[in-house]
């Protein structure tokens, strides 16, 4: 990768090739460097891509942005890169949204709205920039999203815990119980246990939620432990004591899903497919405590995460 190096005698920068020792560190340096100059002269959508993905690694480092956030918006821009990357910002107007909206939201409504918003946080760096006057993505209506109905029944939920690995038992059972997030679950500390249970502080809403002990929690953390010897700093960790990424652990998700469906189509069971996020609305549907859950407001709840059937008493 070539990295700049100052000026020649001419006022010409010069540049040098630098290796990286990873794909990670490759990357962190491309997207300081290049978004970093992204920003300052932004020409091309591509050129508030690559700023966005800058502007993202500091808010990470500020602790401002969770890192699976961080995350998702890579992926998110990797999307729209081939499409967007060329095309001058001073020729983006509403109808050419309205036309990649309507085009990428044939393959997936949920996925073009999320894509929506980060052209808008990359334009919002235009309008900040003085490129812009206004942000065009502000006039784009996202497509309206129904909240998921689906929910996991204790016997779906143990088809798949009967093929998962012992660390995604442990997160399951983790999410069925606490109805963390993924990524909160990823980051739960041996120092987070105390006398009174499990301490979180959820990382979307900045809730903080006590636990209290179960036996569900306590199954879990010992699921998490194996045969280990020790509890590890971070309790959903590998056998050498290290943190799952993301990606990492969606891998063993995604696996042991696959060998449920696979061993459930041979015993002749239906096994409909779910999300681990779906676990989350377990929690809140079994509980029916909307508390659990590390939301400010019911109403969300509700209409999101609580899907059992209402009991109502009759009219008369």
């Amino acid at each position: 990768m070539l990295h700049p190096a100052g000026v020649d005698a001419n006022g010409k920068p010069k540049m040098q090739r630098k290796t990286y020792a990873d794909l990670d560190a490759l990357l962190s340096a491309w997207r300081t460097t290049w978004g970093e100059a992204g920003r300052e002269g932004a020409t091309t959508v591509g050129d508030l891509l690559d700023g966005l993905l800058s502007v993202t690694v500091g808010r990470v480092k500020d602790g401002d942005l969770a890192q699976s956030t961080a995350t998702d918006y890579q992926r998110r821009i990797a999307n729209l890169r081939p499409i967007w990357a060329k095309v001058r910002i001073e020729d983006v107007d509403v109808p050419m949204l309205y036309r990649w909206r309507d085009a990428r939201g044939q393959s997936g409504k949920t996925q073009a709205n999320r894509e929506r918003t980060c052209l808008y946080e990359a334009f919002k760096l235009a309008v900040n920039a003085g490129v812009l006057k206004d942000n065009p993505v502000r006039f784009l209506d996202p497509f309206k999203e129904k909240p998921r109905t689906r929910y996991v029944t204790d016997a779906e939920f143990n088809l798949v815990y009967a093929q998962a690995t012992p660390i995604v038992r442990a997160a399951m059972l983790l999410a069925a119980v606490t109805g963390l997030r993924q990524g909160d679950l990823l980051r739960v500390r041996r120092s987070d246990f105390g006398d009174d249970g499990l301490t979180v502080g959820t990382s979307k809403t900045g809730a903080g939620l006590v636990i209290g002990w179960s036996d569900g929690l306590r199954r879990a953390v010992v699921e998490a432990v194996g045969t280990r010897d020790f509890i590890p700093l971070v309790l959903l960790s590998t056998e050498d004591g290290k943190p799952y990424t993301g990606s990492g652990f969606r891998t063993l998700w995604h696996r042991a899903r696959a060998r449920a469906l696979e061993q459930a189509k041979k015993d002749g069971v239906v096994l409909r497919t779910f999300t681990f996020n779906d676990l989350r609305a377990k929690a809140g549907s079994d509980g029916r405590d909307w508390n659990l859950l590390g939301h400010m407001d019911r109403r969300t709840f509700e209409r999101i995460y609580n899907r059992l059937p209402r009991k109502v008493a009759a009219a008369r």
